[in-house]
């Protein structure tokens, strides 16, 4: 059985293609952004409130010095995250 003729507005162009492909990418990196705006503002408060007292960490030495070394390097990842993304991979 033959198929039946199907005109060109029936096929992809190479330009209708390259959009589809930008545009998957597009939404790929506005996902990657919102989600390291969430963690980074949520990094941002929890610093905010642990610096200005308004939320206290444990008095315990080993919490206390988990918060101190975690909370710069959670930042630091964040960082490095950011970058890669926004370089454009």
């Amino acid at each position: 059985m033959t198929s039946p003729y199907r005109g060109p507005e029936h096929y992809p162009t190479k330009s209708a293609l390259e959009d589809a492909t930008e545009t998957r990418w597009g939404i790929r990196e506005g996902i990657g952004l919102a989600i390291a705006s969430i963690f980074g503002l949520l990094l941002l408060v929890v610093g905010l409130m642990l610096a200005s007292g308004l939320i206290a960490a444990s008095t315990t030495s080993v919490v206390a010095t988990v918060v101190a070394i975690g909370f710069p390097l959670a930042v630091v990842v964040l960082v490095a995250v950011a970058r890669w993304s926004w370089n454009g991979r």
